[in-house]
C-alpha cells in the first residue's frame, strides 16, 4: 500500500485563526482518526499537536483538526449514519484529497466475558460485520433468534455464500490484511495501562486481568444490546458472514458505516478499526438483563479510550516512519 508522501500544509492558518481554504488547494492528510462522540474526540483534541490547524468541512459537526506532521482527527457522532455521513463529507469535500489516506476509526467498544478479554483490552480488528442486515426475531420458544437476510436481497445470482463481494456491500468487510498485520506490529509492544475500576469489573467477570493488544472482528448496530441471547446471535452473525474465519469479539456503533461508504468510493483498504474494551455485554453473574437497564451497565470507559489512543498513536507513528 502506498503512503502520502511529505505534505505541506503552511497555507492553513493556525486554530485561533482558521481562514477560509482557496478551493484549488488540495490538503492531503497521511492519516485521519475518526472519533464517535465527546469522550473520545477530546482525548485527541487535549493534545496541543492538534492546534495546529483546523478545517471546517460542511457535513461534518466538528472541525477536522490536524498536526503539523499530516494526521488528523474528527468527530462523526454515533452510530452507522453518523459515520457514514462524515466519511462521505470528507471524500467528497474539493479541499480535501484523501485518495492515500489511512482512516482509522479509534474508540471504545462492548467486549465479551472470554478469560483473555480483560476491560482495557484493546483489538485490532480484522473484520467489520454488520448486525442488523438479516431477520431479527423471537422464536416460537419465545427466544431471540437471528436468520440471514434472502441471497436475492444481497448476492448476485450463484454467489449467495459470498458475504464480503455483494450488491449491497454492507453485510461484511475483511480489513486490508497487509495494514493490519502492519498495525497489529506496530502495536506489538506497546504498553497498556490498567486502573482499579477496570481490576475490580475483571473480577467480577472472572475474566484476565491483564488488557492486551488483540486481533478481533467488531460487529456494527445502532442499538445498544445486552445479555446472552444477544451475545449468541452476535457471534452466529460473525461466524456466517466470516464462514468461521474469525470469532467475535466487540460490538460498536459506526465501523460498518466508516468502511461502507469507503468501499464506495475504492477505500476500503484504506481503513483500520482500532477499539479499546469498556464494558462487557453480558450482565455481571446474578445480575439480570433488566436490572443492568434500570442501574446503568458497569464501564472502564476512560481506561478503554486511554489505551485505544495508545495503540491508535503507535499505529499512526508507524504510518509515518514509513512515508517519511
Amino acid at each position: 500500500m502506498m503512503l502520502c508522501g511529505a505534505v505541506s500544509l503552511s497555507w492553513i492558518a493556525p486554530l485561533a485563526y482558521a481562514q477560509a481554504i482557496p478551493a484549488a488547494a488540495k490538503m492531503r492528510p497521511k492519516v485521519i482518526v475518526l472519533t464517535a462522540f465527546p469522550p473520545e474526540w477530546q482525548a485527541w483534541t487535549v493534545q496541543k499537536s492538534f492546534q495546529h490547524q483546523a478545517l471546517h468541512v460542511p457535513g461534518l459537526i466538528k472541525p477536522l483538526i490536524c498536526d503539523s506532521k499530516g494526521v488528523c482527527v474528527t468527530e462523526t457522532g454515533e452510530g452507522e449514519i453518523n459515520a457514514a455521513v462524515t466519511v462521505t463529507s470528507l471524500v467528497k469535500d474539493a479541499t480535501l484529497d484523501l485518495k492515500k489516506t489511512i482512516f482509522i476509526r479509534s474508540g471504545i467498544a462492548g467486549g465479551v466475558d472470554k478469560e483473555d478479554s480483560a476491560l482495557g483490552s484493546v483489538y485490532i480488528n480484522s473484520w467489520v460485520i454488520s448486525w442488523a442486515f438479516g431477520h431479527h426475531y423471537l422464536s416460537d420458544q419465545k427466544q431471540l433468534a437471528w436468520s440471514p437476510p434472502g441471497c436475492a436481497d444481497y448476492a448476485t445470482p450463484g454467489h449467495c455464500g459470498n458475504y464480503t463481494q455483494n450488491i449491497m456491500e454492507n453485510l461484511a468487510y475483511k480489513i486490508n490484511p497487509a495494514l493490519l498485520n502492519m498495525a497489529v506490529n506496530a502495536s506489538a509492544h506497546v504498553a497498556l495501562e490498567n486502573s482499579a475500576e477496570a481490576k475490580k469489573l475483571d473480577k467480577m467477570f472472572a475474566i484476565s486481568a491483564a488488557p492486551k493488544v488483540m486481533v478481533g472482528a467488531t460487529i456494527t448496530g445502532n442499538d445498544f444490546w445486552i445479555g446472552k441471547a444477544n451475545q449468541a446471535i452476535a457471534e452466529q452473525i460473525v461466524r456466517r458472514y466470516t464462514h468461521g474465519e474469525v470469532k467475535y469479539t466487540n460490538t460498536a456503533m459506526e465501523d460498518l458505516g466508516d468502511v461502507a461508504v469507503l468501499s464506495r468510493f475504492g477505500l476500503a483498504d484504506h481503513y483500520l478499526s482500532i477499539r479499546g474494551i469498556s464494558d462487557v455485554d453480558v450482565p455481571p453473574p446474578g445480575k439480570t438483563e433488566e436490572e443492568i437497564w434500570k442501574t446503568g451497565d458497569l464501564y472502564a470507559s476512560a481506561l478503554a479510550e486511554r489505551n485505544a489512543v495508545i495503540v491508535t498513536k503507535a499505529v499512526i507513528a508507524h504510518l509515518l516512519k514509513g512515508a517519511a
